[in-house]
């Protein structure tokens, strides 16, 4: 559990193991290579107030490197998937669909016209 402030001084308990993950980085245990030991997921907690919020959670397998944790808008939780799936050429990836699309649409992911 990690202890957040939002920008208006309310405080938030976030848990990754129960928090909705939008978006989880590639991991590979250290001894395969360096491409994924470190990445960046991005979580939807819901408070018990009811507002929602979004905050990514910078993960690193590399020993004396920290973990962190920082709420993001929802535009910039937007753009943030939106970039990963782009980046990787279609939904996936890391990129959980269903779980973006519950929280934003079901076209999400859908052609702009």
């Amino acid at each position: 559990m990690q202890l957040l402030m939002t920008p208006e001084g309310k405080k938030i308990q976030v848990t990754i193991r129960e928090d909705l993950c939008l978006y989880g980085a590639p991991h590979n245990p250290p001894n395969t290579g360096t491409a994924y030991t470190s990445g960046t997921d991005l979580y939807y907690h819901k408070a018990r107030s009811g507002k929602g919020y979004y905050y990514t959670y910078f993960w690193s397998m590399w020993q004396g490197t920290e973990d962190s944790y920082n709420l993001v808008a929802d535009d910039e939780a937007k753009s943030f998937i939106l970039e990963r799936a782009t980046q990787a050429g279609h939904v996936g990836g890391g990129v959980q669909e269903s779980n973006c699309e519950s929280l934003w649409g079901e076209d999400f992911f859908g052609e702009d016209t």
